[in-house]
C-alpha cells in the first residue's frame, strides 16, 4: 500500500473513531439513541397528554416522559409514552420517514409561539422556562416518532430559536396520538 493510501485509511479510521466519541447513548432499550455529546442533560419531567381515540365517549390520557437535554442552541426532549391501558395500541404514525441519531422516525416540522401554544406544550414551556432555557419567544419544532412497539411511542422534540412562521403551529396531542382497542 502507498503512503497516499495509507493516510487516506489513516484519516477514515480517524473520522470514524473521532465521529463515535462525540456521540453519547442516551435512553435504554429499543429507547436508546445516540445523541451529540456536547449536549448536557438538564432534567427530567412527565405530563400527561390527551390521546384521541375511536372507542365513543373515552378520553384517555397517556403519560409522556421526556428527558432534557441542550446544547446551547438546541433544546431536545428525548420522550417515550405507553398507552394508557394493556388492550390499546397505537395506530400508525405519520410524517417524513428520516434516519437521525441512529434511528428510524417520522419527522413533522411545526412552529411554536410559547404565549399561544397547546396544553401539552405548555407543560413543556413551563418546564424549560424553569431551566431557564426558553431565550425566544417563538421556536422552530422538529418532531420525531418512532412506534417502538404497537403500544409505546418514542419521540424527540428538537426546539431552535429560528424564524419558523411558514409551518403551521404545533398540534393538539389528540391530532396527533390515536389509540384503538387491539384485535
Amino acid at each position: 500500500m502507498n503512503t497516499k493510501k495509507k493516510r487516506r485509511l489513516l484519516a477514515l479510521i480517524c473520522v470514524f473513531v473521532f465521529a463515535i466519541v462525540l456521540a453519547k447513548t442516551v435512553g435504554y432499550d429499543a429507547y436508546a439513541l445516540s445523541i451529540p455529546s456536547d449536549f448536557q442533560k438538564v432534567g427530567q419531567f412527565s405530563a400527561k397528554i390527551k390521546l384521541n381515540t375511536e372507542v365513543s365517549g373515552r378520553f384517555p390520557h397517556g403519560s409522556m416522559h421526556s428527558t432534557a437535554y441542550t446544547n446551547g442552541e438546541t433544546i431536545l426532549l428525548v420522550q417515550r409514552m405507553s398507552t394508557p391501558t394493556a388492550k390499546t395500541c397505537f395506530k400508525p404514525l405519520n410524517g417524513e420517514k428520516v434516519t437521525k441519531w441512529g434511528k428510524d422516525w417520522y419527522k413533522n416540522t411545526y412552529s411554536m409561539d410559547i404565549d399561544s401554544t397547546t396544553l401539552e406544550f405548555d407543560n413543556y414551556n413551563n418546564f424549560l422556562k424553569e431551566k431557564a432555557l426558553l431565550t425566544s419567544s417563538s421556536y422552530l419544532v422538529e418532531m420525531y416518532d418512532s412506534l417502538v412497539t404497537p403500544t409505546s411511542v418514542a419521540r424527540v422534540l428538537a426546539f431552535t430559536s429560528k424564524e419558523a412562521t411558514k409551518y403551521p403551529a404545533v398540534p393538539k396531542s389528540t391530532a396527533r396520538y390515536y389509540i384503538r382497542s387491539k384485535k
